[in-house]
């Protein structure tokens, strides 16, 4: 656990004092840099064992060591993007650190535009790592590049520009299918946000509950992978995280009640609708008792909008006692859940580094 908290802190730090001293953009980028390093470090140099889908990785990546391995297993899985990546990393080094380092440079630096783009400064990168999806590529990496690829296709459906969103979500397939459930989202969004459309999506939630072996057996006929998705089991899974979900939804709509005159922008209301969304997606596992782990991985595309949401909403109260006593409080709450799903998902902790970077004593 402490390897993630000392990356967190020295990161955030860097950025804090890019911000805290007004640097010009130059020095900023150099601030953005130093702050992205020990997060590429942590996520890269990470030992096989850490996170349970590693292991894959890692055989898949040995294996694609010639141009018709890395052929054969495209015409087997699709997702070209990232495969070629794997054959493009031999070229640099045989240890399997190069994978998850190109990785890492990808969701880091699309990231870093967003948080730079949104401007909302420190506390929006303290959210990204404590309770957004940043770590989340230490086990899911391929869906984690395209999770990333997907907050950098927000700012397109926010400035309406369409060809530009259509060709990120092109380029978010070549790493994970499941990212095309996003590409209707622009046209949804395009406009202002109406409380009709808010009762299409729910609609839509519903349609999805009553259709839903439908739903899994045609996703199954593109992609076999896909059908545990509807494994049924004994008891509600992913509670804990979609109620979190829930009260941080709650949270956004008393905010946007509140502080109707700050929050009252089409930017906050596009983001606000894609984390419902999320929330919903999140409650499928809960109300239809599946397999929490597909549809939870599905929600994070949109419940990364707390990554924006929160800063907002919190930089929507003009007192600064009040928004000094919010930013404690919900500082307090990201760790305890950053701790709580670090030690207790996906084999994220024990932390260990690759042996590549370990200093062993010879004597």
């Amino acid at each position: 656990m402490l390897p993630y908290i000392i990356a967190n802190i020295i990161s955030l730090s860097f950025f804090h004092v890019g911000y805290r001293f007004k640097f010009n953009s130059i020095a900023l980028f150099g601030v953005f840099l130093l702050s992205a390093i020990p997060l590429i470090i942590i996520t890269s140099f990470k030992y096989i064992k850490v996170g349970t889908d590693t292991v894959s990785y890692v055989y898949y990546f040995d294996k694609i060591n010639s141009i018709d391995a890395t052929l054969s297993i495209i015409d087997e899985q699709g997702e070209a993007g990232f495969w070629y990546m794997n054959y493009l990393g031999h070229l640099i080094s045989h240890d399997y650190f190069i994978i998850f380092l190109l990785s890492s440079l990808i969701i880091t630096g699309c990231y870093f535009y967003c948080l730079k783009s949104f401007n909302l400064k420190t506390l929006s990168l303290f959210t990204l790592l404590f309770i957004g999806p940043y770590y989340f590529q230490i086990n899911g990496t391929r869906q984690g590049i395209a999770i990333a690829i997907f907050s950098i296709s927000v700012i397109f459906i926010i400035k309406k520009q369409p060809i530009r969103y259509i060709l990120s979500i092109f380029i978010g397939f070549l790493f994970h299918k499941s990212i095309i459930i996003c590409l209707p989202l622009y046209f949804i969004f395009k406009g202002e946000i109406k409380p009709r459309k808010i009762a299409v999506i729910i609609f839509g939630f519903l349609i999805v509950i009553i259709f839903f072996q439908s739903f899994i057996n045609f996703a199954s006929s593109v992609d076999d992978r896909y059908s545990s998705y509807g494994d049924q089991q004994d008891s509600h899974g992913g509670l804990v995280v979609s109620t979190f979900n829930i009260i941080l939804f709650c949270w956004f709509i008393l905010c946007r009640v509140i502080n109707i005159k700050t929050l009252n922008t089409r930017t906050f209301d596009i983001l606000l609708s894609l984390y419902l969304l999320g929330t919903l997606v999140s409650l499928l596992s809960i109300i239809l008792k599946i397999d929490p782990s597909g549809f939870l991985r599905m929600s994070i595309y949109f419940i990364q909008m707390n990554i924006f949401l929160l800063p907002m909403t919190i930089m929507s109260f003009r007192d600064d006692s009040t928004r000094y006593i919010i930013t404690f409080c919900i500082v307090v709450l990201m760790t305890l859940y950053f701790y709580l799903t670090t030690t207790a998902f996906s084999n994220l902790t024990p932390y260990r580094f690759n042996p590549i970077v370990e200093i062993h004593n010879e004597s």
